[in-house]
């Protein structure tokens, strides 16, 4: 004897055979459990595109904040190099027109010096 699945010994009687009903019943069931998780599943996926459009949006305003942040510094930094350029411009300005002042007094000096070596001799 051998086991098919039915019942012992190859014999099948009627109480082991499951009626049609039963198994449509099991298949309508297993089938309705199936479109229950895709509906679950498309909400969540609805969910979820939803929340990807919100921070897509919040993505792109903080790209456009990011980019003025960029322009105000780059035209800080602008700003800054060209008033250490006038600094610096200016600060030669105020050495030069101390070394002629300090040209102009070490010529007055010199030139008291002599009087006063001359007037020596």
């Amino acid at each position: 004897m051998w086991f098919n699945g039915f019942g012992q010994g190859g014999h099948v009687s009627m109480s082991e055979i499951p009626s049609r009903d039963t198994q449509l019943d099991r298949i309508e069931s297993s089938i309705a459990q199936v479109l229950d998780r895709l509906t679950r599943m498309e909400e969540r996926q609805n969910n979820h595109a939803g929340q990807i459009e919100s921070q897509a949006s919040q993505i792109s305003e903080m790209a456009i904040r990011l980019r003025e942040v960029e322009v105000n510094h780059a035209v800080s930094s602008r700003l800054a190099d060209q008033s250490k350029q006038q600094l610096s411009g200016r600060w030669a300005a105020v050495g030069a027109a101390a070394l002629v002042l300090l040209g102009s007094i070490g010529a007055a000096f010199g030139t008291l010096f002599i009087n006063i070596i001359k007037g020596a001799i």
